[in-house]
């Protein structure tokens, strides 16, 4: 198989990975990580290119879900924080398992795809839940 063929595959399963993870949280704008992303793979699409500009784009999601986690848990009760609270502290719980299950798969194959996948699905958990913090957050809004 070619080397441009390869990039094609790559590039295509990637785009696959991300579209059908973030397709429960469509969003009316594309969200500037997304855009910025895109553009570092569209600068390098190399398979070393994509797991670095992912991993990046997986540290600003981090900081988005905690900024969206600090800004939601500042509008709400007493209460409410603390079901906030456990209920983040419980999906990083979830996080981390699922992480090492997927580490440990990604781990027992050969490849630079499956290194990839495994970069991939590390970004789209946390991005998965910083959107999903602001839509609880969007509620304060009515929007």
């Amino acid at each position: 198989m070619g080397l441009d063929m390869l990039k094609v595959i790559k590039t295509l399963s990637f785009l696959f990975l991300f579209s059908a993870c973030a397709a429960g949280y469509a969003q009316e704008k594309t969200h500037p990580i997304d855009i910025w992303l895109q553009r570092a793979i569209d600068k390098d699409p190399s398979t070393v290119g994509i797991r670095e500009a992912t991993n990046q784009a997986r540290q600003m999601w981090d900081k988005e879900l905690n900024r969206s986690y600090q800004h939601l848990i500042s509008r709400l009760p007493a209460n409410q924080k603390e079901i906030l609270r456990t209920s983040q502290r419980t999906w990083l719980k979830f996080r981390d398992a699922d992480g090492e299950v997927i580490s440990q798969i990604i781990a027992a194959q050969q490849g630079t795809m499956f290194q990839m996948t495994a970069t991939s699905y590390w970004m789209e958990l946390t991005r998965a839940r910083a959107l999903q913090l602001d839509d609880y957050d969007k509620l304060f809004e009515g929007e």
